[in-house]
């Protein structure tokens, strides 16, 4: 561990380091001060750049508030208001896929009322899908088709991405799975400046003490970036999942520093036949437990490690070796103080923050045996998040095993804040592992008692809002596509409720919707098919168009899974084999430019074209297909739509 100046830690070694530091043409420490400005500034010169585009969301009030803490308001039901389609809104009636069965479209109320009664009360889940979304829709339409004089748009700042199209889809480009070119230039920079401050008028091999700056320095960077609640990240609006990366790159930069500085001396005490007593004394015993900590951080952090005992290695050996490594390294140089502080203020913070961003409540838990997925309900939390952002669960019940109560879990968020239904936050757990599989069989004996008349809560403990889309606002834009693959219809599920609430509003410029489902087995479309069903017949009375694509890989296990599907409602889709992408982009932008030719948008006062949001969430594979698809976009109707701007959901961290 780094010797920032060993005249402070002993008198004895300080009269050995004098010669050294007497010898040095410049002040080491200076140098390495100097380049963590250097960083700072590379930071703050990042933060401006999103500026403009921060100031323009915190704008608006509702941005304040929410995406931030989450709470429990009063809702006072839905806003009398209703628009009544113009002829352009046909087009919300697509063609139903040729390979399986449609019904024609009559009018809107005689639907909707068969499908209540096919479908309202089959099961509970059915009933909670159905149910307060057809009451919504009931409740609007007893509302005068008076159209509100004056509107609450978002203002629409356009990203870099937009600006600089080809410069984005190059920096998109994937080199490895979770490493595209942009992130390599990021921290192949940092790398070259690290470099520069271990190597400038240096030789490791003679002069190990530079490297021992060197780590120190990033002892307070790995903290910070590897903290739920950030400062970087709250100032850039990345979520601390998207900076997950360049922690681990700082961390084995870390360590890389303190094993250079460490086997420099190793060297040297070897070569001179003095290790023995050399390492002996206090401060370098010292230093060689920080070493092993440090170590034992890189080798506990592997990703085999990381994918199968998070929980049980992973989290604890990371807490402990890193305690002892930052009172090891107070120890062995009290020079590092500084930066242990800085680090443990960092820490402090985020867990401060945690505490205060932690609710306890009561969760109902319903299986949903079609999809593999826990549905978890808390209704007694109604607001305070934003469409795409996740929350850490903690299941307060011994049915998740003696150690299961204590594990924290991300999960997309997957309804809308503030909905007068009044259903409040769900979850939709997807069973994967040893967790999610005991929370599944919790949730069937949770359902087999309510069926018995006994309890089906448990307590949880839900800590969040984390992610989410940052400083954009996808209100603000004229079209919206999102593409999920399997368990990620969480994020889009979110997203398009929002999406159709704030348009029901007025608060929304989103003329055209497309949400694209990619799912191995068409049977997983049951259980959302009437939450599907529900959100287009919102849509329909609102300005926005909403077409639903559902895509499955493979055969079912029977043909009678299709005689579900003989009624699909309009604007849904069952399709076989991969969507085309590129293709479904051209139509979200077509239909979004179609809305506003000959200027009534801007007589509506919505302004004009500002761009397509694309959403997705899913695996790699899914959202190197996205990418593919924005950036293969003819380049003349990408500046007519004015732009596309993507936004890519962790799949999994």
């Amino acid at each position: 561990m780094p010797i920032l100046a060993a005249a402070n830690a002993t008198t004895t070694a300080g009269k050995a380091a004098a010669p050294v530091a007497a010898a040095l043409p410049f002040n080491v420490s200076n140098l390495v001060f100097n380049i963590d400005v250097f960083l700072l500034c590379c930071v703050a010169s990042f933060v401006l750049l999103l500026l403009p585009r921060a100031t323009i969301r915190f704008t608006h009030k509702r941005e304040w508030i929410d995406g931030h803490f989450l709470r429990s308001v009063r809702l006072d039901g839905p806003a009398p208001v209703v628009r009544r389609p113009s002829a352009k809104r046909q087009d919300v009636i697509s063609p139903i896929s040729p390979v399986h069965l449609s019904r024609e479209t009559g009018a809107e109320s005689a639907y909707t009322h068969e499908y209540s009664d096919k479908w309202g009360a089959t099961t509970d889940a059915s009933h909670t899908y159905v149910s307060s979304h057809v009451d919504i829709l009931r409740k609007a339409s007893t509302a005068s088709g008076r159209e509100r004089r004056s509107q609450n748009v978002p203002t629409h700042m356009p990203g870099w991405s937009t600006m600089l199209p080809r410069a984005a889809a190059f920096l998109r480009n994937t080199i490895r799975p979770g490493l595209t070119i942009g992130k390599s230039i990021i921290l192949l920079g940092y790398f070259g400046t690290l470099l520069y401050a271990g190597l400038y008028m240096s030789n490791p091999f003679t002069d190990p003490l530079r490297a021992g700056f060197v780590a120190a320095s990033q002892i307070p960077v790995v903290m910070l970036l590897g903290t739920k609640n950030n400062l970087l990240g709250m100032l850039i609006g990345f979520g601390y999942e998207r900076l997950n990366y360049f922690h681990r790159f700082a961390g084995r930069m870390f360590v890389l520093a303190a094993n250079v500085h460490a086997i420099g001396y190793f060297y040297k005490w070897t070569a001179a036949g003095t290790f023995a007593q050399d390492i002996a004394k206090p401060t370098f015993s010292w230093a060689l437990v920080a070493l092993i900590c440090a170590d034992l951080l890189l080798l506990l952090s592997t990703d085999f490690i990381r994918t199968n005992f998070y929980n049980a290695i992973f989290i604890p050996s990371h807490i402990a070796s890193m305690v002892i490594l930052l009172v090891s390294v107070c120890e062995h140089v009290p020079v590092a103080k500084p930066y242990v502080y800085c680090a443990v203020g960092f820490y402090g913070l985020d867990r401060l923050l945690r505490i205060i961003r932690s609710r306890v409540s009561m969760a109902r838990l319903r299986p949903l045996p079609d999809l593999g997925v826990t549905r978890v309900e808390v209704p007694a939390i109604n607001a305070g998040w934003r469409a795409g952002q996740h929350v850490r669960l903690r299941v307060l019940s011994w049915g998740m095993g003696w150690r299961g109560w204590a594990e924290a879990h991300p999960f997309t968020i997957a309804s809308v804040s503030r909905c007068p239904s009044g259903e409040g936050l769900v979850l939709m757990v997807k069973k994967a592992g040893d967790w999610t599989g005991k929370l599944y069989d919790l949730a069937q004996r949770a359902d087999y008692g309510e069926a018995n008349g006994l309890g089906s809560s448990v307590q949880v403990v839900i800590e969040g809002p984390y992610g989410g889309p940052g400083h954009a606002i996808f209100s603000s834009f004229s079209g919206a596509m999102f593409v999920a693959g399997g368990s990620g219809i969480t994020f889009a599920l979110a997203a398009v409720q929002d999406l159709v609430k704030k348009d029901l509003e007025y608060r929304s410029r989103v003329r055209a919707m497309e949400l694209v489902w990619c799912i191995q087995d068409p049977a997983a479309l049951g259980p959302l098919l009437p939450l599907f069903a529900s959100l287009l017949a919102q849509s329909y009375d609102g300005y926005a168009s909403l077409r639903i694509s559902v895509f499955y890989t493979r055969a079912p296990a029977s043909p009678d899974v299709f005689k579900t599907f003989r009624a699909l409602p309009p604007g849904l889709t069952l399709s076989p084999a991969r969507p085309k992408l590129g293709k479904v982009l051209s139509g979200v932008v077509d239909r979004a430019a179609a809305l506003f030719s000959g200027g009534h948008e801007r007589r509506r006062g919505g302004g004009g074209l500002t761009g397509v949001i694309v959403g997705v969430c899913g695996p790699a594979g899914l959202g190197d297909d996205v990418r593919k698809a924005v950036a293969g976009f003819d380049p003349k109707r990408r500046k007519t739509i004015g732009g596309i701007e993507l936004h890519e959901e962790a799949f999994g961290w």
